[in-house]
């Protein structure tokens, strides 16, 4: 009896083992997708940092005159972690194209090398991506400075004058930015509550600007004076301020006098003699006597008192 042709074992061997491959291919490659699915979505975060300031330096002769835009917006990339970690505070954007300098107008293209940032997460676009540069000879100017302010003085206070120290800066930058500058100016100095002369330190106000100086701050004296008109208030009755168990009979001479009032125009011109009171403080006198004693007198508020006449009157005390 004849038995069937028996398969060559290598080919069975083979078959098997190509099959298991197969099966294992693909177990690995559902594994591999589903690692692959986890990562993209762990680190498929985006965030969008504007306004970044930009930095471009020419080298040594050299200065930048122009830029098509002075701030990039950034797309970033990466983990939540990475992403929470973005701070336009902590972002720089740095251009050094002294290599070629010589150009005076070129477009640079915008990487991921020229900026500077703490986090890991990934840049994925700028906008825009690419400046225009121009570029111009860098000249130094020594220019008088002028203290600038904000904010109002308390009423009746005035500013005298503002001394910058040094009276001058130096400046450099591009030629035909700093050709017609007359002066520079420092950052505003707060007036608000100022009553009287002081001295402060203050930048000079360079920020956004296209050039730099030197010094950086300066010292600015101010001086400060009471602004304000006097008015007399003629015939105001004088009264004895008397301890409340005082039953003793008090005269006064003169008993009306004359007040000089300091203030501003619009305070001072609405002000009567009703609205002052003058007195003689005579809660300290028991013993009947003559005495000669110093006016007082309560004034509305922003209204000073600067003489009167006279200014000493006699308080009589009498005894029960």
């Amino acid at each position: 009896m004849n038995n069937p042709p028996k398969k060559p074992q290598g080919i069975s061997a083979l078959w098997k083992r190509s099959t298991h491959s197969w099966a294992l291919k693909l177990i690995c490659l559902i594994l591999a997708f589903a690692v692959w699915q986890g990562i993209r979505v762990s680190t498929s975060f985006e965030v969008v940092v504007a306004d970044i300031p930009l930095l471009v330096t020419a080298g040594d002769g050299h200065a930048v005159l122009e830029l098509s835009s002075d701030v990039v917006s950034i797309r970033f990339r990466g983990s939540r972690e990475d992403i929470s970690y973005i701070s336009r505070d902590q972002i720089t954007v740095e251009l050094d194209i002294s290599e070629r300098a010589d150009r005076l107008r070129q477009t640079v293209k915008l990487i991921s090398r020229y900026v500077k940032t703490p986090s890991r997460a990934h840049i994925v676009g700028f906008y825009p991506t690419e400046i225009v540069v121009t570029i111009d000879r860098e000249v130094e100017r020594l220019l008088p400075i002028k203290a600038t302010f904000e904010g109002s003085l308390p009423e009746g206070v005035q500013l005298e004058k503002a001394v910058c120290e040094p009276a001058s800066v130096r400046i450099r930058g591009a030629e035909q930015r700093l050709r017609n500058l007359e002066l520079i100016r420092t950052v505003p100095i707060h007036l608000d509550g100022r009553y009287n002369s002081f001295k402060t330190h203050v930048a000079v106000a360079v920020k956004g600007q296209p050039w730099t100086a030197s010094p950086e701050r300066v010292a600015v004296q101010m001086e400060l004076v009471e602004r304000g008109e006097t008015r007399t208030i003629e015939n105001v009755q004088v009264r004895a301020l008397l301890a409340s168990n005082n039953d003793q009979a008090v005269s006064i001479r003169p008993e009306n006098v004359n007040v000089i009032l300091r203030g501003s125009p619009e305070r001072i011109e609405n002000v009567a003699a009703k609205d002052l009171y003058a007195y003689v403080d005579c809660t300290g006198l028991t013993t009947p006597a003559e005495y000669e004693m110093p006016i007082r007198i309560d004034v509305p508020d922003g209204i000073q008192v600067e003489k009167t006449e006279p200014s000493i009157v006699k308080v009589v005390i009498k005894g029960m």
